[in-house]
């Protein structure tokens, strides 16, 4: 597991440090950090497996090293430190003409790393197989639901498991699809047209429906569930606005599999603007499906020279925040307020 990340010199960040959960929510206004963060993890990742050229891959487009510099300090060179939770530390180094990046203890990264953007493929008539074994997601999840068609019977891990009627993989992801959206999936593959098509149902199992009939939401939804259910224990799956096109409660009960699924071992790092899941994670910590150390909720902020900086927001065992930060998922308390004259 990832234990903490130190980023210098890279994007809006001169120098700061972010440690790192079984669960990691980065929260924060518009271009205050989030992103730029979760993309320092994806350099590293991508100067594992591709030192010539790092910036750029399926995952990442940063473009130059111009732009991937901090434009305030303008350093020789930018820095990304990751340690793991055996205190063990690699540090890559990105320059201009030439990269220094280690070559030891890289097992915490490699081939382990999956990420959903918030660009990711939503509600479609069908859906591409995948023929490269190094990469299961697409850059844009666009293999998902060849993912779950290719292994219906694989057994989830037993940590993973509430509902032991079966462990296939098919059906713990309609286990959790209709504890939080009430509907069924069924993924089907159309033979030589190398795709694959999936068809929705409600509870009563009568009526199939395509994606483009049935809340867009399910659709997004449906990938994070494939993932956190299939993916080995020690894998780090990192997904921006895991909330998109879904109900406030489909959001909070999202917050709870994310947290059980971090609890059995998949370290989940999310970005998200919803308070929603904010609060669904506050939840969890309550109900003791995660444990207070166990989720680490940082706030970013730009300062007054345009650098970015994290705050760790500390929560008590039952989940209340114990140091506000203004800003910090607080607009609906603003708006209450002045509607009702305060």
């Amino acid at each position: 597991m990832l234990k903490k990340i130190k980023i210098k010199d890279f994007k809006c960040f001169s120098d700061v440090s972010i440690e790192l959960g079984e669960i990691s929510l980065f929260s924060g206004t518009n271009s205050s950090g989030k992103s730029s963060a979760i993309q320092a993890l994806l350099l590293v990742e991508n100067a594992i497996k591709n030192s010539s050229s790092p910036l750029n891959s399926h995952w990442l487009n940063i473009g130059t090293y111009d732009e991937a510099r901090n434009f305030v300090t303008r350093a020789d060179f930018f820095s990304i430190e990751i340690i793991n939770d055996e205190d063990k530390f690699n540090t890559f180094k990105f320059a201009k003409d030439k990269n220094d990046f280690p070559t030891e203890n890289l097992d915490i990264f490699r081939n382990k790393i999956f990420y959903l953007s918030a660009h990711r493929v939503g509600p479609e008539n069908s859906y591409e197989k995948n023929f490269n074994s190094e990469n299961l997601v697409g850059s844009r999840g666009e293999y998902l639901m060849d993912l779950l068609n290719s292994n219906k019977t694989y057994n989830v891990e037993k940590d993973r498991i509430i509902d032991n009627a079966s462990y296939t993989l098919e059906y713990q992801v309609n286990f959790w699809l209709n504890k939080i959206t009430q509907v069924k999936l069924d993924v089907e593959d159309l033979g030589i047209s190398n795709l694959v098509a999936a068809n929705y149902s409600f509870n009563d199992g009568v009526r199939k429906v395509r994606p483009y009939h049935i809340g867009a939401g399910i659709s997004y939804l449906i990938g994070i569930l494939i993932l956190g259910l299939f993916l080995k224990k020690g894998s780090i799956l990192i997904i921006e606005n895991p909330e998109i096109h879904l109900h406030p409660k489909a959001q909070s009960d999202l917050a709870d599999f994310l947290c059980f699924i971090a609890n059995s071992g998949i370290q989940i790092i999310i970005e998200s603007h919803s308070d929603h899941i904010f609060n669904g994670i506050r939840k969890s910590v309550l109900r003791k499906t995660i444990s207070k150390d166990q989720a680490k909720i940082h706030f970013f902020k730009m300062d007054e020279n345009n650098l970015s900086h994290n705050h760790l927001i500390n929560i008590s065992e039952n989940g209340k925040i114990l140091d506000y930060q203004k800003g910090l998922f607080d607009q609906f308390d603003n708006d209450l307020d002045e509607l009702l004259g305060f």
